[in-house]
């Protein structure tokens, strides 16, 4: 028999289904692998799939079929979801771990002219609901069951276009565990079908995952969920997305050239955008995830000058939260590579910020306003003030935390602390110079360590293997007193952080 999508018939017989007529049913493709039953059985899962949205019911050219009340539309839905791939994979004598290349032969199988239709009814059905359901967990539940018949899709190219949409657009959503069901559909989509798939599922994420990209959207929760899942995709196929890293940076690079030479103001705006902004961000993730394995160091370089490049375009106290975001840019590639990446000057600069201590202190948080352009009377608040000293104190120690034990470490803070006691001498707020002193001291603490273990060295400066090696067993062991501190302040922006 055949499943059609054919218009009721003037003279159709009502084939209704009952709990007793379901569990016989069950039973016959349970248990012998009816292939007359499970034709029935798909034919009401169809009409399960869409109740609602087609008022005439489901047919074939000569049966109507409806089902007879909810338990048994439940069930229906259920057995189906449950049973239908090892079903069809007993019967086309398949195992759990057959590839596409198996499926594309089963057109030498004498039962797949039978099964073929049955399968693509039940893959297109199972999208139907999910596109269509209210409850999430049935749309979760079918998501997860058309992940095992994923291989399926290879005989079906059409399906499997939708499904990468229809997938792209629950994901893109960040509802939880939903989105999650859809991106692992991507990610398997990417792996078991040809390199094509993945171009598609990637370009498709990217386009959605860039989308509108405002400046709300950036702080939301839902972001950086987005944003690791592509960057995940990306590298499963390393050679394709180094490729597709390497043309979006350089176009990152032209916009920010074309912005500081001309200082047009369109050319400006795209640079603050939140599309601009997360396109960093996902690039800078990709860079760190993938570092160690690869070599990304080109990659690497033209994203610092491109970070670098908007920090310099951008400056002055009401773009403070765009500096920031660009020094733990700076500051991630810096730990995830192992590679010295400067980034004082860049922090140092937010003391020289013209504040005062006119406005009352804001109830909002800066971040809930924007993170490129702070308003003007938000700069004479406390809160702001406030801000930029925290800001410089975290970023800072993120920075120290990483090259506490390097050899070269007291030339490396010694501007840093002779800034922040200039600093303290002019300011006239006594809780930020309290805070400030307190980690001045923390970090001459740590300037006297390593000069103590840099006297007692016994090799020269040209020593490299020896230089490299400076410390390596106090890092490992974090026995100074002041990497604890240093991670204190770290472990306390981040607790700040997932709090909001």
């Amino acid at each position: 028999m055949q499943l059609v999508d054919e218009a009721e018939s003037d003279i159709m017989k009502r084939k209704v289904l009952s709990g007793s007529v379901l569990s016989s049913c069950c039973d016959l493709v349970d248990e012998e692998h009816s292939v007359q039953a499970l034709i029935s059985l798909l034919n009401w899962y169809r009409a399960a799939c869409h109740y609602g949205q087609e008022p005439s019911g489901i047919t074939t050219p000569d049966i109507y079929y409806d089902i007879e009340d909810s338990e048994t539309f439940a069930k229906v839905i259920v057995f189906v979801l449950q049973k239908a791939d090892h079903i069809f994979r007993n019967i086309l004598g398949l195992s759990a771990s057959s590839n596409k290349e198996k499926i594309l032969k089963l057109k030498n199988n004498p039962k797949w002219d039978s099964l073929k239709p049955l399968i693509k009814s039940f893959l297109r059905s199972t999208m139907h609901l999910v596109n269509h359901a209210a409850d999430l967990e049935i749309i979760v539940f079918a998501l997860t069951q058309l992940r095992v018949s994923i291989v399926f899709f290879a005989a079906f190219p059409d399906s499997l276009k939708k499904l990468i949409k229809l997938s792209v657009d629950l994901w893109v959503t960040g509802e939880g565990v939903l989105s999650q069901q859809a991106f692992l559909i991507l990610k398997d989509i990417s792996m078991v079908f040809n390199s094509e798939c993945f171009d598609t599922c990637f370009i498709n994420m990217y386009k959605a995952f860039l989308h509108d990209c405002d400046i709300p959207k950036a702080d939301s929760d839902q972001l950086p969920f987005l944003r690791d899942s592509l960057v995940e995709l990306c590298s499963q196929d390393m050679q394709k997305s180094y490729t597709k890293a390497s043309v979006s940076i350089a176009q990152l690079a032209k916009l920010l050239k074309m912005a500081l030479t001309t200082k047009n103001k369109e050319a400006v705006e795209k640079i603050q955008s939140g599309h601009y902004t997360n396109c960093v961000d996902l690039w800078v993730n990709f860079i760190a995830a993938n570092i160690q394995d690869c070599d990304l160091q080109p990659l690497l370089y033209t994203i610092v000058q491109v970070i670098n490049g908007v920090a310099t375009l951008f400056i002055g106290p009401r773009y403070l939260l765009l500096r920031v975001k660009c020094i733990q840019w700076l500051n991630h590639i810096s730990r995830t590579s192992g590679i010295f990446v400067p980034i004082a000057s860049l922090v140092l600069d937010m003391l020289e910020y013209k504040t005062t201590n006119e406005g009352e202190k804001q109830e909002k948080k800066l971040e809930a306003v924007s993170a490129v352009k702070l308003p003007k009377n938000w700069l004479k608040s406390q809160n702001f003030q406030e801000q930029c000293i925290f800001s410089v104190i975290e970023l800072l120690a993120v920075h120290f935390a990483q090259w506490s034990f390097h050899i070269s470490f007291p030339e490396l803070a010694t501007i840093p602390v002779m800034r922040l006691k200039k600093f303290n001498e002019r300011s006239t707020m006594e809780g930020l110079k309290r805070v400030v002193k307190r980690f001045i001291e923390q970090v001459e603490l740590n300037i006297e360590f390593v000069q103590m273990k840099r006297d007692e060295a016994a090799f020269s400066p040209n020593d490299q293997q020896s230089t490299e090696t400076f410390l390596q067993l106090e890092k490992r062991n974090k026995t100074a007193p002041y990497t604890q501190y240093y991670q204190s302040i770290i472990d306390k922006a981040l607790g700040t952080k997932e709090k909001k």
